[in-house]
């Protein structure tokens, strides 16, 4: 492959990846804005790499595994603090892809957040997991 053709996959990838994080992260500032920084982060990392074409096209593929993952294979929550219960709505594009274990166990991307949850020392709240696929969908709740 040309080094014009692998900087167009990469930009391209770029690009594809910011679209990704503004769908996963809408409405969260901070999301946003870390997300921002961690995508640069690892294209200026890497801007000036050569080598052999397959680890040229491992880098290219790491930028496909990281758009599926975010558009995927991560799904937001709201914390209903009335309810205490983690509401997650999933969409036909998660749940093609989940079997019965992952839908009733959810991990907090970040300990931060788990801690925000935990919070006061109070029981965990249960998590919600609301099926959005075609026809009214139906709901399960666990943890």
């Amino acid at each position: 492959m040309s080094a014009s053709a692998t900087a167009m996959r990469a930009i391209s990838g770029y690009r594809r990846l910011f679209r990704a994080r503004r769908k996963l992260f809408a409405g969260d500032v901070r999301a946003l804005a870390e997300s921002k920084i961690a995508i640069r982060v690892e294209f200026d990392k890497n801007r000036q790499v050569t080598g052999p074409p397959e680890h040229l096209e491992g880098l290219l593929s790491m930028i496909d595994d990281a758009e599926d993952m975010m558009l995927h294979g991560i799904v937001r929550g709201e914390l209903n603090k009335e309810r205490n219960v983690v509401e997650v709505k999933i969409g036909p594009e998660h749940e093609a892809r989940m079997d019965e274990g992952t839908m009733t166990h959810v991990d907090p991307i970040t300990s931060e957040t788990g801690d925000r949850i935990g919070g006061d020392g109070g029981s965990q709240p249960k998590i919600e997991i609301t099926k959005s696929s075609g026809g009214g969908g139906g709901s399960t709740s666990s943890q």
